[in-house]
């Protein structure tokens, strides 16, 4: 086919779209749930995705490696059947997908993928103790809970035999379910009763080395008995390891690392080339000849040389030995434990001081203590990075400085493991997301649509260059250099007429724009899943690209008209955006300016049905920042949203400023208001002057003003019934113009003092005095008002 029949196939599509109406136009689709929520690697498996706006789902968009699609089929506009392809080497644990159709990309869901057989929960059967189902060990039952529901399966033990149990819940991302598990013995007596992890998090696990022979039942529950819809879980029953701590809980890039395994007696310790860079934290997947864990230990990632802890290391005449820069790793293996760390450093010498271990799932509360080589103590602290203790020192002496790490509370076991890490400080750069949760963006056909990329800059500050990698065909990027000090910048997509429909995943890259600078950083976004009461989040997932989609033409278009005319410090302006909408669409399209510049404020608008046209306004503040800057407006109508074009806006300093006097008057007297006039710009034309903000019953007309004037004095006519009283912030506004377009100016700040006259009786001539010679050096008396001219 040549390339302009394909151009004449596309408009030909583009113009069926369009006059199809509005049953052919759909928005982004949203995903509600996938089930099986999980599936064994090494294997194929049918998934049912739910949600809405799914009629034309195209594909999935994988955020992890080791899955892919074999098969897609929509069977309604809620409901799509995959087949997923997961290879022997998938990673184990939770994956972010997203579901793209013709109308765009959905919002995150996960998928867990294990390494033991499935089984479906029979909710018929699994409801009584006595006669719970019997599973095989080395299963994962894939089931959910009702309201006050508790399932049972039963598993035989010999012996002496080994059962280990982790349920997903909470991380699978869906309901706020808090899970609990139980185990009971032969007997029928509860021996474990397990609820949240310091690992896991608000998902339970245990270890339980048996003693006697017979039928053991695992019961799995929500915490408190609740339930409901999308209250899932994944319970994996077996033998596998199941460690919930290790040490050291980090290493250097590509390393050797020997990982002894916390809280799983049965496990040996176990060697491991620790993770590639980039810096931070990765993961380490247990594994023994009795399987591997169902979920994976965080591991930190860090250039620092380690050390372990040499016991006794109780005291500070017996501390371990580290190095600074360098990381420290260590157990507080009993209730009351506190190790001490030594290490050298010179006077003036800064580092960041960092605990890792709630963080990397210890149950560790840490209190971290840092002393001088005279003894006198440098720093201390509890929770300065959540629960983790942090602190930036200064080291004042030269010498042996001892540091110390123990539990807020006292306690300690075998699970409370730790890292220090002592650093140097550097800068560093996180992008993320504002306005934008899902990280995700469709962009229509030969539309445009707007996100706020922010940036977290530490330990320096300084303009951003960016770069955007693996954006779909036919997409661009609009954006302007991230300045120093800005801590967002608006940034609009645009996808050509003739742009596939396609998904991707695209990175974004930001660079300190100063010659020789190394700092950099990409996007580390937490997309939050589960939130729950007073916006607590209990489970996100992050991200390191943004999901994004061209999608097919939504049913309208609209554009900002650039302004020619400036807006004015103190003055606002009325910004045209104009619609361009498909045949037969008549939604009403709402429209915002999700930024602005500092000290620019922005209101909302709508363009009705039955137009094609608005104004929406947008006010200057006294210290709005002076300059040009692009800005966009969003339009929203029936599930789509769209952008202009980033569209250039100045801010002005006020051509002209109005200083308004004080004055005072009588009820029913007319009275005069001098206002000063400051001209600070050439401009051409007289305009009309108004004063505004007087009280009831006091008017006053419009004066002629141009450049050339320095003093406008406003007659007032007051009312005998106006209030009395004193008025403030009185104001002059003065529409002026350039290029055919208005610049509105307002300033003052005068007032006027109104009183009541004097009682009739006190207004009659009193008898003349007789004549006296004034008094040397007494003033003469004054009226209240001086006499009218």
């Amino acid at each position: 086919m040549t390339k302009a029949v394909c151009d004449s196939v596309v408009r030909l599509s583009v113009a069926v779209l369009i006059l199809a109406g509005p049953a052919a136009w759909a928005g982004p689709p949203s995903l509600g749930d996938i089930s099986p929520r999980g599936a064994a690697r090494g294997g194929a498996v049918e998934v049912v995705l739910s949600g809405s706006g799914l009629t034309n789902a195209q594909e999935l968009l994988f955020h992890d490696p080791g899955i892919t699609v074999a098969e897609i089929k929509p069977e309604d506009d809620a409901k799509v059947r995959c087949t997923l392809n997961i290879a022997p080497d998938c990673p184990l644990g939770t994956h972010a997908i997203r579901i793209r159709t013709a109308g765009g990309v959905s919002n995150l869901k996960l998928f867990s993928v294990g390494a033991l057989a499935e089984l479906a929960e029979d909710e018929n059967v699994n409801n009584d103790l006595a006669s719970a189902p019997a599973v095989a060990l080395g299963t994962t039952i894939n089931g959910s809970i009702g309201g006050e529901d508790v399932d049972y399966y039963a598993v035989e033990l010999p012996e002496n035999g080994r059962l280990t149990a982790e349920v997903e819940a909470m991380r699978l991302g869906g309901a706020l379910f808090d899970p609990k598990l139980r185990l009971f013995s032969p007997s029928g007596h509860e021996v474990i009763a397990e609820d949240d992890t310091a690992l896991l998090r608000q998902d339970a696990a245990f270890v339980y080395q048996g003693k006697e022979a017979g039928r053991y039942v695992v019961a799995v529950s929500e915490a408190a008995y609740g339930g409901g819809g999308g209250f899932n879980y994944r319970l994996h029953i077996g033998q596998f390891p199941r460690p919930l701590m290790m040490t050291p809980l980090g290493g250097q890039p590509e390393s050797q690392v020997n990982v002894t395994w916390l809280g799983d007696p049965g496990l040996a310790p176990q060697a491991f080339t620790a993770p590639a860079a980039p810096l931070g934290t990765g993961v380490l997947q247990p594994a023994s000849d009795l399987g591997v864990a169902p979920s994976p230990m965080p591991f930190r990632v860090s250039d620092l040389p380690g050390a372990m802890e040499s016991e006794p290391n109780n005291a500070p005449e017996q501390a371990s030995t580290g190095a600074a820069p360098g990381a420290f790793d260590g157990v507080l293996s009993e209730a009351g434990d506190v190790d001490w760390w030594r290490f050298d450093g010179k006077a003036g010498q800064v580092y960041d001081v960092r605990v890792y271990a709630r963080e990397l799932g210890s149950p560790l509360d840490s209190v971290m203590v840092i002393n001088n080589p005279s003894g006198s103590q440098l720093a201390a602290n509890d929770d300065g990075a959540g629960l983790d203790s942090y602190v930036r020192v200064t080291l004042a002496e030269d010498g042996s400085h001892t540091l110390s790490v123990r539990d807020q509370l006292g306690s300690g076991g075998g699970t409370f493991a730790y890292r220090v890490e002592i650093s140097p400080v550097k800068p560093s750069l996180k992008l993320g997301f504002l306005e934008n949760e899902a990280a995700c963006l469709t962009v229509a056909e030969g539309n445009r649509s707007f996100f706020l990329l922010s940036a977290a800059r530490a330990e320096f500050d300084g303009p951003l260059t960016l770069t955007f990698d693996g954006l779909p065909q036919g997409v661009t990027a609009s954006f302007d250099e991230f300045p120093a000090g800005q801590g967002a910048v608006p940034v609009v997509l645009e996808a050509a007429p003739d742009a596939p429909v396609a998904g991707a995943l695209a990175a974004i890259t930001g660079k300190l724009n100063q010659e020789g600078s190394g700092v950099q950083g990409g996007i580390n976004y937490n997309v939050d899943l589960i939130i729950g009461n007073n916006k607590t989040v209990f489970w996100s997932r992050p991200v390191d690209r943004m999901a994004l989609a061209v999608a097919e033409p939504a049913p309208f278009k609209i554009d900002l008209v650039a302004p020619k005319a400036p807006v004015v410090q103190n003055g606002s302006m009325n910004l045209k955006v104009v619609a361009t909408r498909a045949e037969g669409f008549q939604g009403k399209i709402a429209l915002r300016i999700p930024w602005v510049s500092s000290g620019v404020g922005a209101g909302t608008a709508e363009i009705a049905p039955d137009a094609t046209e608005t104004n929406i306004l947008i006010n200057a503040n006294n210290n709005a920042a002076v300059g040009t800057w692009r800005m966009a407006v969003v339009g929203s109508s029936e599930g789509y949203t769209v952008s202009t074009a980033l569209t250039p806006v100045t801010v002005q300093a006020p051509w002209v400023t109005f200083e308004v006097t004080k004055a005072e008057t009588e009820q029913g007297k007319p009275a005069q208001l001098v206002v000063n006039v400051t001209q600070a710009q050439e401009y051409t034309g007289t305009y009309k002057a108004e004063l505004l903000g007087l009280p009831k019953g006091v008017t006053s007309q419009p004066l002629d003003i141009t450049h050339d004037t320095t003093q406008l004095t406003f007659p007032l006519e007051v009312a005998a019934d106006a209030p009395a009283g004193k008025f403030q912030n009185i104001f002059v506004r003065s529409v002026l113009a350039t290029e055919g377009e208005e610049v509105l100016h307002q300033s003052g700040g005068g007032n006027l003092t109104i009183y009541e006259p004097l009682p009739p009786a006190l207004q009659e001539a009193a008898p003349a005095p007789a004549p006296e010679a004034p008094k040397p050096d007494e003033p003469k008396r004054k009226t209240r008002f001086p006499a009218n001219t």
